[in-house]
């Protein structure tokens, strides 16, 4: 059994996966188990957090109170400043699917990038924090949705349905993601017959 003292840097936790990472970005892909709890571990980077399911989860922080019964759904994201304020904890989850979740690194850099917002009917921007916007991407049945050449470099994230991407691109299914590098174009487009959902997170 795990000490009430042992933590770990969260990109070693057992169930947080490193799934990418650059000069940019460390994605860390977390999947806990319905009834499973982790190991404590610690956040000390800022981060973009990307919720990928239905789930009731819970926390604790080391040495604190345990908060249960917290709602999270697909699609929905939030940024953690965990620079300022580090974390130590545990997370489990109360339901009765896998908890699916990215916590994605936004590393500090000193030579920041310069681009435009992205301005487009299907593209709402949810929230920009340094090094970082977030904007939630919604795709109807047959439309295509297109980035123009960007200084920036762009990570999607496909919450649900389907997408065609660029010929160059691997094909991805819900809850997998994209990295496009800076000074990339691309398109994609939905092909199905439901709509499509994506969170876009640009590399400022």
């Amino acid at each position: 059994m795990q000490s009430a003292l042992t933590q770990v840097p969260v990109y070693e936790e057992p169930r947080h996966r490193i799934a990418l990472q650059n000069e940019y970005v460390r994605l860390i892909d977390v999947n806990i188990l319905p009834h499973d709890t982790s190991q404590y571990h610690h956040h000390a980077t800022p981060s973009a957090i990307v919720f990928l399911s239905k789930s009731i989860t819970g926390s604790q922080p080391m040495g604190g109170e345990k908060n249960t019964g917290g709602k999270v759904s697909p699609g929905y994201s939030v940024y953690a400043d965990f620079a300022s304020k580090p974390v130590t904890h545990r997370v489990w989850n109360e339901g009765d699917s896998v908890y699916h979740v990215m916590d994605i690194e936004i590393f500090p850099r000193k030579n920041l990038v310069s681009c435009d917002k992205i301005n487009s009917a299907d593209c709402q921007l949810a929230w920009e924090q340094k090094n970082v916007r977030v904007y939630n991407i919604h795709i109807a049945p047959g439309k295509t949705f297109t980035v123009g050449k960007s200084a920036c470099p762009h990570l999607l994230i496909l919450i649900s349905g389907d997408i065609e991407t660029n010929p160059e691109q691997e094909q991805i299914e819900a809850g997998e993601f994209l990295w496009y590098k800076e000074g990339s174009k691309f398109k994609i487009k939905n092909p199905a017959r439901t709509d499509t959902e994506c969170v876009l997170l640009e590399l400022i």
